[in-house]
């Protein structure tokens, strides 16, 4: 049987520069999402309860200017500059955060109180404003893969790929997001130890240390990731020159290319709408139990730096099983099975992951100490683990794959929708339903059972999608022309 994996001896430089590209963007992703859920929840007055207002007025609306900010860029700038622009943007704030927002955030705040108090004194939203350093924070560390791996990464290697190739390629480099978070845990354990404080303290506070730390890491990588995309894109162009079929999807204008023109094309392709059913209901199911988790986890941590050391160490798991998945799982099932059976396998066991772990929580409501916190936090980490590491390979997989088919301007406007604000408008929708739930019953513990039962639901939502993008991907596929869906 032929291995879809193999790479041939010239298509090895390319590859490899994609699979360093990817593994450094997941490296910052995976610190950034241990060093914003220790802000948020275990900082000073912190709480994943914080989490749905971050994200509904917060990455929701942020996600839209984002992907109507790149539909702009993309209509006039090469991908190159478009990449170089949107990275250097981040690493800058990030930079600016850590060496001064986060340690004069008293100062500003008492500013802010002086100019906004009428907005502060409003309750409902008063979380917004006097915690407002973290959810800046929170915003940019969400969007950074969805614009820097998502949209931009994806979007260019999607157009210069043929199908026979992405089946080859996508396996192996979704191995890269194992990478990246098999590297990251190490590197947030480190910064984030009593070790590195007391051998070189670089501020009296060990959460400041640990911030500065992180932030040289980020910047490191980030420009790493910079040259390598510089060299690819440059390797990219080369080849379309000296093998112009290669070059096989009909070419679009991109002065065609908009927030408004994405959005009623999206409407009127039941193929990408369904595809934006599935990541809106994934990110639903997953970011509900994720609330809940981070919560009880803070029973067990409750200092930011032993909080995000612990996630450093889930980041380093989560590494190892998208490795093994990576490696053998995913391509095992691409290989054997069509894209619409692998495409289920994620929301069923996401429905298996969330089952055990929120009866785990919900028992000990009804019953307190039925079971220990160890216990919760042991089944939390492997909804955790396992929920990330089928997302970062099968589920991501069959997502990209789904778009190859497509001619270029349903590939660059579906994923501006999809990727750009389809998985922020799944955060959100969760956030919404949250804090509903938080408001009624009293906080994230008090509402585990029925955010379970939420979760489950949107699980279960995503198979009829699944199996309707099946029949239309092996018709397209099985076809020598990609019509655009635009029905």
């Amino acid at each position: 049987m032929k291995n879809p994996l193999s790479i041939k001896k010239t298509e090895w430089a390319l590859f490899g520069s994609m699979f360093f590209i990817v593994s450094l963007i997941n490296i910052n992703f995976s610190i950034l999402r241990s060093m914003r859920n220790a802000l948020v929840v275990a900082d000073i007055g912190g709480s994943s309860a914080f989490i749905p207002y971050f994200e509904l007025f917060g990455t929701f609306p942020a996600s839209i200017l984002l992907t109507w900010g790149l539909s702009r860029l993309m209509r006039f700038f090469s991908f190159r500059f478009i990449f170089l622009a949107t990275m250097s943007f981040f690493l800058f704030f990030f930079i600016v955060f850590a060496f001064w927002i986060y340690p004069y955030r008293g100062a500003i705040q008492i500013l802010l109180e002086n100019k906004l108090w009428f907005l502060i004194g409003f309750s409902k939203f008063r979380v917004v404003f006097t915690h407002w350093p973290d959810m800046i924070f929170y915003i940019m560390a969400e969007l950074w893969k969805v614009a820097i791996l998502s949209v931009l990464f994806w979007g260019f290697i999607n157009q210069k790929l043929s199908l026979d190739e992405a089946k080859r390629f996508y396996p192996s480099l979704m191995l890269g997001s194992s990478v990246g978070a098999i590297l990251a845990g190490p590197i947030t354990v480190f910064c984030t130890s009593q070790m590195s404080w007391n051998f070189f303290s670089l501020s009296q506070e060990r959460w400041q240390h640990s911030l500065y730390l992180l932030t040289f890491f980020l910047f490191f990588c980030g420009i790493l990731t910079l040259v390598s995309f510089n060299f690819l894109f440059t390797r990219l162009r080369v080849r379309a020159q000296n093998s112009p079929e290669t070059a096989k999807k009909e070419p679009f204008s991109r002065k065609l290319l908009s927030l408004s023109s994405s959005l009623r094309y999206l409407w009127k392709s039941p193929y990408l709408g369904a595809l934006l059913l599935i990541v809106v209901a994934e990110y639903v199911a997953y970011s509900l139990g994720e609330l809940i988790f981070l919560e009880t986890l803070k029973k067990m941590y409750p200092t930011p730096s032993d909080y995000c050391h612990y996630m450093g160490n889930l980041t380093l798991w989560t590494g190892i099983l998208t490795a093994f998945s990576a490696l053998i799982v995913t391509p095992y099932l691409l290989q054997i099975y069509p894209w619409s059976l692998c495409a289920l396998i994620t929301p069923i066991l996401m429905v298996l992951s969330t089952v055990a772990f929120f009866a785990i929580i919900s028992l000990n409501q009804i019953i307190p100490g039925f079971f220990s916190l160890p216990i919760a936090v042991i089944l939390g980490s492997l909804h955790f683990c396992v929920g990330r590491s089928v997302k970062y390979t099968l589920f991501d997989s069959t997502k990209e794959l789904a778009f190859i088919p497509l001619n270029e301007e349903a590939q660059v406007k579906g994923k501006l929708i999809i990727d750009g604000i389809g998985s922020r408008f799944g955060r959100g929708a969760s956030s919404l339903l949250s804090i509903g739930l938080f408001s009624l019953l009293g906080g994230p513990l008090e509402s585990a059972l029925f955010t379970g039962i939420l979760a489950i639901s949107f699980a279960f939502i995503s198979l009829p999608a699944s199996r309707f993008i099946g029949k239309e991907f092996e018709t397209l596929t099985a076809s020598s022309s990609t019509p655009s869906f635009n029905k």
